[in-house]
């Protein structure tokens, strides 16, 4: 079994359970001392569980941090999902990149000669050194590096995108959520305006919780992640690329 997938399996047994034990997490799986330890560790700098006198306990807070914070966050996975991605670049297509952490660490393995449009500021400076690109403009949104409103969406209404990469920041039963009405906005439009839509995101995005719904899952054209749980395989239907890490 898959790390990420014992991952889930924790958090599944925490929402009833609300705490485990080390011994607990070893004797459900059959794995090592070391094992389990790991997992614990990648669930607390998750943000996804509290480490308490010989276990863990669920964090229900599912705070999603700043954008610096997140960038840390899942870096080795986040690197592959890029690599990936980045493979169904097509030469020549005018591409957008939305405000994500993931996206950033796809937007280093840009080497296409495309048209690509950003209305973050920290894929338009990775993206710079790679090829065309192009910002969209609006009012800024510190916390996250991003810009939104009327402009942004007025300026999104004039260009139609042969692929869009969208982020997340929590992947619900009912499609995908974020934390500003605003970037809910941003990723309906580009919806609408593009040709094919991909999302990506790692494992942890199905153990958060957010407030604004983005997009359907019918949205979505090409999804690509570390690990899709069983659940969910039903009710994403679209390609799906999973990106595997060694056991």
């Amino acid at each position: 079994m898959y790390q990420e997938e014992r991952i889930y399996q924790i958090l599944k047994l925490l929402k009833e359970k609300k705490t485990m034990t080390n011994q607990e997490i070893m004797d459900y799986f059959h794995i090592s001392r070391d094992t389990a330890r790991r997992d614990i560790v990648r669930l607390v700098n998750e943000n996804l569980a509290v480490r308490t006198h010989g276990g863990i306990t669920l964090n229900d807070v599912h705070q999603i941090g700043s954008y610096q914070i997140r960038k840390q966050e899942n870096e080795e996975i986040k690197n592959k999902i890029g690599k990936v991605a980045v493979s169904l670049i097509e030469e020549h297509k005018a591409v957008f990149f939305d405000t994500s952490t993931t996206i950033a660490a796809l937007c280093q393995y840009v080497s296409q000669d495309i048209e690509a449009y950003s209305h973050s500021l920290d894929n338009i400076e990775i993206l710079s050194n790679h090829c065309s690109c192009h910002m969209i403009g609006g009012k800024y949104f510190k916390k996250n590096r991003y810009m939104y409103g009327s402009q942004t969406l007025n300026t999104l209404d004039q260009i139609y995108f042969d692929l869009c990469f969208v982020g997340v920041a929590a992947i619900m039963e009912d499609g995908i959520y974020v934390e500003e009405f605003e970037d809910a906005a941003i990723k309906r439009k580009l919806a609408r305006r593009s040709q094919n839509v991909c999302l990506v995101a790692d494992h942890s995005k199905f153990n958060k919780k957010s407030t604004y719904k983005a997009l359907d899952f019918q949205d979505i054209d090409i999804f690509i992640t570390d690990f899709l749980p069983e659940e969910y395989k039903d009710k994403i239907n679209c390609q799906i690329i999973e990106v595997k890490e060694e056991k």
